[in-house]
């Protein structure tokens, strides 16, 4: 469930993107356009990262917890980082 939160998570960043193309993405703010497929990834992501949490609470204790943070917000500061890159490179 975790891995499939990572996915999840990294797809709806994905479609963010695509729904922006040309525009900056805020690292700390909602985007501009947010698509109804990266919408429903989101939801996605958060509904496998607290069933996947869950389910590794026994395995992995307190630390689940801070793994799931990372799973969840790195994706989108890394790729929101990337995409600003392309856009700016693309401005000049």
């Amino acid at each position: 469930m975790i891995v499939a939160s990572a996915v999840c998570s990294v797809a709806a960043v994905r479609q963010t993107s695509r729904a922006n193309r040309g525009v900056l993405i805020p690292l700390m703010k909602n985007p501009p356009s947010r698509s109804a497929r990266g919408t429903v990834l989101l939801v996605a992501t958060a509904l496998l990262v607290i069933w996947g949490g869950n389910l590794a609470d026994d395995a992995l204790g307190p630390w689940v917890f801070a793994i799931l943070i990372v799973i969840l917000v790195v994706p989108h500061f890394v790729m929101r980082a990337l995409h600003n890159r392309r856009v700016t490179a693309a401005q000049a």
